[in-house]
């Protein structure tokens, strides 16, 4: 175990303690040194001179852990950093104050992969691989194959798109399926809302009926249930859950196996609602809105949202009929109030919560309720839906980097559910991000457009951003070799574990970087001013790099390293690490120590005697009351001209005469130690 890194040592005084003046005057006698109200003669000598000297201001670092760390060296305030595996959300990076919650962690990043132990280097670049007309509603995809189904474009269609490697954006860059097919209902009318698919088959909800057939023949399309005849439904979703449809429907859920949708096509076309089913969940809020659905090894869970209150029910698999007890459903969480819930996920044993606020992670107990989890990730912007891939969680919402005002883009966030920390919260950081350039002015004046991410889902184990960008709907696919050209990580704020001024001075950064790559230190003062400092090249790694912008002292300061990919993804930017080099800027305090003369009676210079019976022990005891309170005192010093307040640090008297008939013999060298304050 590291002990703590904070490094000046306080004051072991009561500071506030209110001063006493020294209303000393000199009369007959010349005196040298009075401390308060106390005159001394000065009694220097070589064994016990006038010494004046600087306070100690730092403390010894002590370095308890198994490996040798920065709290065993001497010099520099030094602070390191060689990872960043843990994930970002931090303010402060002071890793010996509180181990587990900032080591190898950072404040904030964007385009950058942080999830190999020792490295930070770019992202995966994302390609346009379809585009709708007017929106996308809703898409889906398996893991495993190449193929996507995706609604609601110009013509309110339901289309299969093939993804075709890498290609970027061209007329020809997807093959799509030529025949597509609108809801049956008057075409643009009834756009489709919500898809889902069991692997084999699509289920397809447009705002009047459910569509169902073949993912590989779309051509033998069926409209097999039509829920409304005459109103337009928006408030639906569609989820295939344990081999089960649930379809939502305003304030109801019904459940649907695949044999029940199938034969549902002549016979239940009149739209009455009862034509879903027996076995429905309905919540009595009459203007609820159940939002998404996920299926655990126990239970199915369903989100809903009603106003500002919104909450998870669990619906239990009944072993005896083999399906899900919809009636028996009951509610499992409810959310805080004003949050609502968007979407749904479970994986590895936790349920994962998208809302208006970000993210929650929920543990599961022994009963199979998920545990409401802490805010993991606070977003501005909603998040709309989940997906996973190995260890990682991967959540769509819209980015907002910090600093920038109009740069809100499309985006997914990473959590790692295998790095949970002690007060429940996991490692994440943002993955992949969409950003589009549209022209404002003129040919030369771009700006970048506002983005959202209403899903994400693994495709052959490639990320796949549903983005709706103005009125447009977009595909972004994960590049499989393509990084991005840009991207930054900016530490947590380093203080050293106090609010002390600092001087800072070096930096060393460990990087490699292609022919023509860089990365661009940057440094943020306590005002959060940015200035950027150095541009590291290939060659220039491992240099002390003086911190030349940054004269004046600081409590804290952040770094942003900005990396810049102009060659070939094959060399691409890594940070390795990097170590800051500083100095405490604190002023510094002065030690003073007065041999003095402490008799009952005692000579001057000018042979003038003074003193009475008992003077020495009266004032030993006055030296060390003033002492023990820690008060402040005024000291003057005749033989300078000097006079400060301070505090007594030490007071260590020498008996040095012998008692005699007329006298006790009480009386010798008194040592008084001050700190100028």
């Amino acid at each position: 175990m590291t002990v703590s890194t904070d490094i000046t040592e306080g004051i072991p005084y009561d500071i506030s303690t209110v001063a006493v003046d020294n209303s000393f005057t000199l009369t007959d006698a010349s005196y040298d040194i009075v401390i308060d109200n106390i005159p001394f003669i000065a009694n220097i000598t070589n064994q016990n001179p006038y010494r004046r000297e600087t306070a100690p201001y730092k403390k010894d670092q002590f370095d308890s852990s198994p490996e040798p760390g920065e709290q065993s060296l001497t010099g520099w305030w030094l602070r390191s950093q060689t990872s960043w595996h843990n994930g970002a959300g931090i303010t402060f990076y002071e890793p010996g104050t509180d181990y587990q919650f900032v080591n190898h962690r950072f404040a904030e990043s964007s385009g950058i992969d942080v999830s190999v132990i020792g490295e930070a280097t770019l992202l995966p670049e994302v390609f346009h691989a379809y585009h709708g007309n007017t929106g996308i509603n809703a898409a889906v995809g398996a893991n495993g194959t190449d193929q996507c189904l995706v609604t609601g474009d110009g013509l309110g269609y339901l289309k299969r798109v093939t993804l075709n490697g890498d290609e970027h954006v061209t007329a020809v860059d997807f093959v799509e399926t030529a025949t597509a097919y609108p809801s049956g209902h008057n075409g643009t009318n009834h756009p489709f809302l919500s898809v889902t698919t069991d692997g084999s088959n699509y289920y397809a909800a447009c705002n009047r009926a459910i569509h169902t057939g073949a993912i590989s023949v779309l051509d033998e399309d069926i409209t097999p249930l039509i829920f409304s005849t005459d109103v337009d439904r928006t408030d639906i979703f569609i989820k295939y859950s344990k081999g089960y449809i649930l379809f939502g429907l305003g304030n109801v859920v019904y459940t649907l196996d695949v044999p029940t949708i199938a034969s549902l096509v002549a016979s239940h076309s009149s739209g009455t609602a009862d034509v879903l089913g027996a076995n429905f969940l309905t919540h009595l809020n009459k203007s609820w809105v159940w939002t998404d659905a996920t299926a655990s090894p126990r239970a199915t869970f369903i989100s809903g949202t009603g106003g500002r209150t919104s909450e998870i029910w669990k619906v239990l698999f009944d072993d005896t009929t083999n399906a899900n007890d919809m009636p028996g459903a009951t509610m499992s969480l409810s959310l805080p109030d004003g949050e609502t819930v968007n979407a749904i996920h479970y994986y590895l044993g936790y349920l994962s919560i998208g809302t208006s606020h970000g993210v929650r992670i929920c543990p599961i107990d022994g009963n199979g309720d998920p545990i409401l989890g802490p805010l993991l990730v606070e977003t501005a912007h909603a998040v709309n839906g989940f997906t996973d891939r190995g260890t990682f969680l991967f959540a769509a919402t819209t980015m907002h980097p910090a600093g920038e005002t109009h740069h809100e883009h499309a985006g997914a966030i990473r959590i790692d559910l295998s790095k949970q920390f002690d007060d429940g919260t996991f490692a994440w950081a943002n993955d992949i991000e969409y950003r589009s350039s549209v022209n404002i002015d003129s040919e030369e004046d771009f700006v970048e457009s506002a983005s959202e991410a209403t899903e994400v889902y693994n495709l052959n184990d490639r990320l796949v951003l549903v983005v709706q960008e103005g009125e447009y709907g977009k595909l972004q696919v994960e590049h499989t070799t393509r990084r991005r050209d840009t991207g930054y990580i900016q530490t947590g704020k380093i203080r050293y574990g106090t609010i002390e001024p600092k001087f800072f001075r070096f930096i060393n950064v460990d990087c490699s970087t292609g022919s023509g790559d860089t990365i661009t230190i940057a440094t943020i003062d306590q005002n959060g001013a940015e200035a950027n400092l150095q541009i590291i090249s290939d060659g220039l790694s491992n240099q002390d790099i003086y911190i030349s912008n940054l004269a004046t002292k600081q409590q804290h300061i952040s770094l942003k390293f900005t990396f810049n990919n102009s060659t070939t993804d094959t060399e691409l930017p890594v940070l390795k690490a990097y170590q800051l080099k500083s100095v405490p800027a604190i002023r510094r305090q002065r030690l003073y120590q007065f041999p003095l003369s402490c008799y009952d009676v005692e000579m001057d210079r000018n042979n003038s005697v003074f003193g009475f019976e008992g003077r020495a022990i009266e004032t030993i005891n006055r030296l060390e009351a003033m002492e023990e309170t820690g008060r402040f005192v005024k000291v003057t010093d005749h033989r300078t001209g000097e006079s400060f307040r301070g505090i007594i640090e030490e007071v260590r008297f020498t008996n040095e005469s012998s008692p005699d008939k007329n006298n006790s013999g009480f009386g010798g060298l008194l040592l008084v130690t001050v700190r100028k304050m």
